[in-house]
Parts: structure tokens; sequence; C-alpha cells
């Protein structure tokens, strides 16, 4: 049996309309890349960066590892087709607060700078408490 794993990733709302696309379609989809090899189970922990929220918002589960986009309504830039992309669900109601921002990822070992990141069990408890 497979683990599931735990991951931080950062969406630039200049692009996509992330809170859109999750509260109007029901998830959120994600470019597939080198460094990211997410599987059906997984958890990611979206963090946003714009219009001013800068902090985690979502605890999000890969539900397919190989669907076509179809969040074109939610593009800020030029809808870039994707046929082959990651899909994702929310797992909670978004969160609202302020203590999920870099300075406390910081504080739980996570460098501001990471676009992609596994998270350790610690970092996991850390976070999963703001979304139960």
């Amino acid at each position: 049996m497979k683990s599931i794993r735990i991951f931080l990733l950062k969406g630039k709302e200049s692009m996509i309309d992330h809170i859109k696309s999750i509260q109007t379609l029901g998830c959120a989809y994600w470019k597939k890349a080198r460094n990211k090899n997410l599987q059906v189970g997984d958890i990611c922990y979206l963090y946003l960066i714009g219009k001013c929220y800068y902090q985690i918002r979502f605890r999000l589960e890969v539900v397919d590892i190989s669907c076509v986009r179809e969040d074109s309504s939610c593009w800020i830039t030029p809808f870039k087709a994707d046929n082959d992309c990651y899909k994702l669900i929310s797992t909670a109601a978004m969160y609202m607060g302020d203590e999920l921002s870099l300075d406390t990822l910081e504080e739980i070992g996570i460098n501001r700078h990471s676009q992609f990141k596994e998270l350790n069990e610690y970092q996991e408890d850390y976070l999963r408490k703001y979304f139960e």
C-alpha cells in the first residue's frame, strides 16, 4: 500500500484565480512539471501569492493525475490549454485566518522561496489543524 505524501504548492493569483476555480468548478488544476510527481491521494497545501493573500488558503487532495484542464474561465493571463494535468479538490473550507504566512512557514522549517516542497509529518500536523 502506498503512503500518502504531503506537499506545498504556490499559486500565483496574477495568472489564475484559484479561489474562483475551487469555488465554482469544485477543483483546481495544476500543470505537471519535472519536479512534480503527484499521485492520487496525495495532499497539497495551496499557498496563494497575490490579491493580498500571501497565505496558505486550501488543503487539497489529488484526485486525477492525467486530465484535461477545464478552468479557462478562471485564467487572468491568456489561457494555456493543458491536456495532461493534475486535478485537485478541496478537503476543507478555505482558510480565512492570517496565521499561515511565509513567516509562520519558516518557523516550521519551510523555506519561503519553495515553489513545490514535500512536507514532513511535523509540518503536516501543524498545518492540518487549520483545516479541520
